[in-house]
């Protein structure tokens, strides 16, 4: 990844003043085949799916503080969404978050996290108003997956190799600076 950053290719579709070139997206989508074609690593949800939720809902110090070391590629993320009993459907999740002393107390499980145990973040989508429709009530966050409360199992495939995960959450404590949009608004953020 660093080898890419070097050479331009990381977030070429990024807007210019989040380091990127403003070129179409199917730059990024050309680089990824051809590195998947080839059997190297691709740039991934770090710069995909994670950088572009962070250009649209982060705050200006997490844009600040993550996007430079994504698009230099420092560190990568993991996304927390699939969990037991909901599988993919991200609207029945009930990994928890109560609003506790300026920030949020996080509870529960996700599964099928793919490579949280290599990764340095996550972000990952909870229910903050367990009285809503489904599609409502959920936050989005960021955290480091290193965090007290964070326990990260990979899950052995047939093959021998782990490139999923289980994580459970025991009173993960969360700033509320870490959110990912507004709260309850975790739907749209999530569709990024």
């Amino acid at each position: 990844m660093k080898i890419l950053s070097s050479k331009g290719y990381l977030g070429m579709s990024w807007p210019k003043e989040y380091g990127g070139q403003e070129k179409p997206g199917i730059y990024d989508y050309i680089l990824n085949e051809e590195l998947c074609r080839v059997g190297a690593p691709s740039p991934g949800k770090g710069v995909g799916s994670i950088g572009q939720t962070i250009i649209h809902h982060g705050s200006n110090k997490i844009k600040d503080e993550f996007l430079p070391k994504i698009l230099a590629g420092e560190i990568d993320f993991a996304l927390g969404y699939s969990e037991p009993g909901a599988g993919s459907d991200l609207a029945s999740l009930q990994l928890k978050a109560e609003r506790k002393e300026g920030g949020w107390l996080i509870n529960g499980q996700k599964i099928w996290t793919s490579l949280a145990h290599l990764s340095q973040y996550g972000i990952l989508i909870t229910r903050t108003d367990p009285t809503v429709a489904k599609h409502q009530g959920l936050t989005m966050f960021f955290l480091d997956v290193k965090s007290p409360g964070v326990d990260i199992r990979p899950i052995k495939q047939a093959n021998g190799e782990s490139g999923f995960n289980e994580v459970f959450f025991d009173n993960v404590r969360i700033p509320d600076s870490q959110r990912l949009g507004e709260v309850g608004d975790g739907w749209r953020v999530s569709l990024t």
